[in-house]
């Protein structure tokens, strides 16, 4: 194993290769439950981007550690997590809080929050970018080693252009002109002051339920595409990559490079994605990638109109049923990845008062500002159109945070952006059938193990979560939302500090 070094899981040690996520280092050691739910059921990772905490552990003696945001290190030990006794902890010193001064503060890492960066610093102002991950990229761009091709200039052109990174920080509370940020790692707190924001959070996956789907092995599309890129080996693992969207697509062509056999299934019927001709047509920077994805996909078993009913397994998913206009087809598997499309990462910019649309996205202007002064707005969270939607976005949102004026074919090339967003979304529209999967006995709420049938009762939020807590765990409703029952709930999410939990600023010791 090269570049390998010593971890320590539940006392016994285990050799693994730098440079890999803690979430991939114990998959690829055969871990893939890392926690318990409040039932009993053995967890593992869902989303492998940080929101659904399903991967969290005690990471060097800190509760509430995200697996999937923090790389091995030697001698790091790592504990599936337990109930903690309140009479046996003991607590250290909390951390110390530093402030750190910029004139732009940029919330990302990924294409719009680099661009952002880039623009803003080029033109003389200092900034300061804060993401989670452990390293720049975002999830579109994340990597283990060299950087993606077309994230290569970017990653160099911020490097040159210079700023603070607190990289591995989430954002837990702030307003305008201050930011409050935590460690993934181990829950230091700094406060940013600065003079404008640029929002670049992105987007998550959308998850709904479905018999099996809390399964340790079952995965998100995008995980599976985190999970390898963080260091999991696939190489001669049976896939189903299901859900619906282009994401599907990319996310195949990387675990059939890796070795791994693919079985590809897509929701939307073969009408729904034909409308996405002309705009491809439209637009030759997209047409060029999407005539070599697919030709790299050629040979892989494919079904469309399909969509997964069910996963069983002991302990770990092992068949998956999926419906097709044929019928019912099972399929003996080594791992599950369902995710259908994207939904945005909005909730910084709700808690910082920004103003949020029916369907989640941030609203913003021309020029990326939001009705917040001195905030904006770019990427996926105000529209999911890709990472060339993004990067655009961002250069006007760091020239307008800069304190000029984007030029008008910067400005048109975001407005056509936006028109191949909303076709990609008419191309994947959701089955009602999709919607509907979950049975009485299913679990919705995978924090807190609320399931279907105790909130088929319910009438609003505030009922689910008062009588069962629903949405109150460490997710806060991220995972539970996409679904249709839960969408069904009166009542709207107030955005509360913590936006993120983060580990606790103090080391928690148990007596065993």
């Amino acid at each position: 194993m090269r570049d390998s070094i010593c971890i320590h899981v539940d006392g016994a040690t285990l050799r693994v290769e730098s440079h890999q996520t803690v979430t991939s280092a114990l998959m690829r050691s055969g871990i893939s439950a890392v926690r318990k739910s409040p039932s009993g059921e053995s967890r593992g990772a869902l989303c492998a981007m940080g929101s659904c905490h399903e991967c969290r552990a005690t990471v060097n003696g800190v509760r509430g550690v995200r697996t999937c945001l923090v790389n091995v290190e030697e001698g790091m030990t790592i504990e599936r997590e337990q109930p903690v006794l309140r009479t046996s902890m003991g607590v250290s010193a909390v951390h110390e809080t530093k402030s750190f001064e910029t004139d732009v503060a940029v919330i990302g890492s990924g294409p719009a929050g680099l661009a952002a960066a880039c623009a803003a610093a080029e033109l003389g102002k200092t900034v300061t970018i804060i993401d989670e991950s452990p390293g720049p990229g975002g999830r579109i761009w994340s990597h283990r080693g060299s950087p993606p091709v077309e994230a290569r200039p970017w990653i160099e052109r911020a490097r040159i252009a210079g700023g603070q990174r607190l990289q591995g920080y989430s954002v837990i509370d702030g307003k305008p002109r201050e930011l409050k940020v935590a460690s993934v790692k181990d829950g230091t707190r700094h406060r940013v002051l600065c003079s404008s924001i640029v929002i670049a959070t992105g987007a998550r996956e959308r998850f709904l339920p479905f018999p099996g789907w809390t399964l340790p092995g079952v995965v998100g599309a995008g995980a599976l595409q985190s999970l390898i890129k963080g260091g999991l080996p696939v190489s001669g693992l049976r896939l189903v990559v299901a859900g619906t969207g282009p994401l599907l697509l990319a996310v195949a062509k990387l675990a059939v490079s890796e070795g791994a056999t693919v079985v590809v299934v897509e929701q939307a019927s073969f009408a729904d994605r034909s409308a996405l001709a002309i705009p491809l047509l439209l637009s030759p920077s997209r047409w060029r990638p999407a005539r070599e994805l697919w030709n790299s996909l050629r040979g892989v078993e494919m079904y469309t109109s399909s969509w997964v009913t069910s996963a069983r397994g002991q302990q770990h998913v092992q068949e998956v049923s999926i419906r097709t206009p044929q019928g019912i087809k099972t399929l003996e598997v080594d791992g599950l990845a369902v995710g259908y499309g994207l939904i945005p990462e909005s909730r910084v910019a709700a808690g910082l008062g920004c103003e949020i649309d029916e369907d989640g996205f941030v609203r913003v202007d021309e020029h990326q500002q939001t009705r917040v002064p001195g905030v904006l707005c770019a990427g996926e969270s105000t529209g999911i159109a890709g990472s060339e939607s993004a990067l655009d976005e961002g250069l006007v949102a760091g020239i307008v945070s800069a304190g000029r004026n984007p030029r008008s074919r910067l400005l048109a090339r975001v407005r056509r952006h936006r028109f191949w967003g909303q076709a990609i979304e008419k191309a994947h529209p959701l089955r009602d059938e999709v919607l509907q999967l979950a049975g009485a006995e299913d679990v919705v709420c995978r924090c807190e193990d609320v399931r279907a049938g105790e909130i088929t009762g319910c009438v609003s939020r505030r009922e689910a979560r008062l009588i069962h807590r629903w949405g109150m765990g460490h997710c806060q409703g991220r995972v539970c939302e996409g679904s249709s029952m839960c969408a069904a709930l009166e009542g709207s999410d107030s955005v509360r500090p913590p936006w993120t939990v983060a580990p606790p600023e103090a080391r928690i010791e148990t007596s065993r």
